[in-house]
């Protein structure tokens, strides 16, 4: 049994190393720039008069005690979060859950696959008292926050009122982990607000250490990412996966490559690669499904591929001439992991060009021959696992005028060498089903070191 927990004192609060006042002076001053922005989306969209007030903490939806508020920032999150959530209900029957997210993308996923917990909304800004209003409101039991948001002014609100916060899934990339360390002993007190701090890696665990978590609260329990879907997702999937190949006549012998969450600067290389992929033997009627990561881009890459390719088909858009499009554009949100369905080679993108890459973990788990650029400093501990296992094609560095070749290259042997991508794939898999107990590792975290010292939620578990 953890130990009970007690409300930190005041002066914790008050004599914090971390600087409140000039974080709080930089919010305020931004001010204008953040409420012209989302105001400018409450006119321009219906929902978002929604997600401002949710952002503000204004009407949030408030379920009866005990209450789980689980925060995810985006798609990704929200998935990772599926699982534990689920899990969770299953352990405490008689619990509320909510949920929130950071973006609109987010929350769309959340009311869609979590429409069954009792609260979906934004997560409210990080204003003093938009923070403390959104805690006094809600009056959560536990907080639970996926991979490393760190809120200074949430953090104190759920302090001030005895709130155990703990950090799920947690990582730090090597940008997170430089720009941290700059804020000193600052970050220490911040750390030491979250109750626990489950970590993806044994890396991750020791920055966080490194970063001034107290050592006895941080454990390693593996990537919520890897864990395999439920019943209801995998049927999910296949309905899209159904889908797709009516509209675009998929999986009819031609090769499709699926680029996924691609960024600005990466679809010209995919473009220029793929013209070259075309022009070998025996690859001319070679496909490509690009999905970018960002949906604001959606008609900016849909203009520029369209530049470059003579037939393009869009997903949003359904067209007589979808089934022989060269290139189709896959402009919607929560598809990709079915679109992959359809791939003879994934390619993952934000790793050509420095942003540190994205998930391998989908691609993998349908046993494809993944390839990556070289940037994939945000997902290193799971790169390494799989480059251990020979079980991922990442490019080697190089100038940016060389990439498209190097990419070409490494598609086309995947292409043409069924033997060489089907070992690639069969590790890819091998590796991603080997690292699924994260789920398991976290609740049993939770329940040893967090749940019995919560007398609301230890009181209703289904033991």
């Amino acid at each position: 049994m953890g130990p009970r927990q007690r409300r930190p004192t005041r002066l914790f609060n008050v004599f914090s190393r971390f600087p409140f006042w000039l974080y709080n002076a930089a919010l305020t001053a931004g001010a204008p720039l953040w409420l012209s922005y989302y105001g400018a989306r409450a006119l321009r969209r219906r929902t978002s008069c929604r997600s401002l007030r949710e952002r503000l903490a204004c009407g949030l939806p408030c379920p009866p005690p005990p209450l789980i508020w689980l925060h995810c920032v985006s798609v990704g999150e929200t998935l990772a979060g599926q699982p534990l959530a689920e899990a969770l209900r299953e352990r405490l029957p008689a619990a509320r859950f909510a949920i929130s997210t950071t973006t609109d993308a987010g929350q769309a996923r959340a009311r869609e696959q979590l429409a069954w917990m009792d609260a979906r909304f934004h997560f409210p800004l990080d204003l003093p008292w938009v923070a403390d209003r959104a805690v006094a409101s809600l009056k959560p039991a536990l907080v639970i926050i996926l991979e490393t948001e760190i809120w200074p002014n949430f953090l104190r609100a759920c302090a001030r009122r005895g709130v155990p916060v703990v950090l799920v899934n947690g990582r730090l990339s090597d940008r997170s982990f430089a720009r941290y360390r700059r804020l000193g002993r600052g970050m220490g007190d911040l750390l030491r607000r979250f109750t626990l701090c489950l970590m993806q890696s044994a890396e991750d665990a020791e920055r966080i250490r490194q970063l001034g978590a107290p050592a006895e609260r941080v454990l390693m329990t593996g990537n919520l990412k890897y864990a395999p879907p439920n019943a209801a997702e995998r049927a999910r999937r296949d309905r899209i996966a159904a889908d797709l190949q009516r509209q675009f006549g998929l999986g009819d012998g031609r090769p499709c490559i699926v680029a996924g969450s691609t960024v600005e600067g990466e679809e010209a290389i995919l473009a220029e690669a793929f013209a070259w992929l075309r022009a070998r033997p025996g690859l001319s009627r070679c496909r490509l499904l690009l999905a970018p990561r960002h949906p604001e881009r959606f008609a900016a890459v849909a203009r520029e591929l369209q530049r470059r390719s003579r037939l393009v088909a869009r997903r949003s858009q359904p067209g007589p001439d979808d089934e022989r499009a060269d290139v189709i554009l896959l402009d919607t949100i929560g598809e990709l992991v079915a679109a992959y369905r359809w791939a003879d080679v994934a390619f993952i993108g934000g790793s050509l060009v420095p942003r540190g890459g994205h998930n391998i973990l989908e691609p993998a788990a349908e046993g494809l021959p993944v390839v990556t650029g070289h940037h994939m400093e945000n997902f290193r501990a799971i790169l390494n696992r799989f480059r251990a296992a020979d079980a991922i094609w990442q490019l080697a560095p190089g100038m940016p005028d060389e990439l498209p070749a190097a990419l070409a290259t490494a598609l086309e042997t995947l292409l043409t060498d069924p033997a060489r991508a089907s070992g690639l794939g069969s590790r890819a898999k091998a590796t991603w089903a080997a690292e699924t107990g994260a789920v398991a590792a976290t609740v049993a975290a939770l329940e040893s070191r967090i749940l019995p010292s919560i007398p609301a939620l230890g009181a209703i578990r289904g033991d």
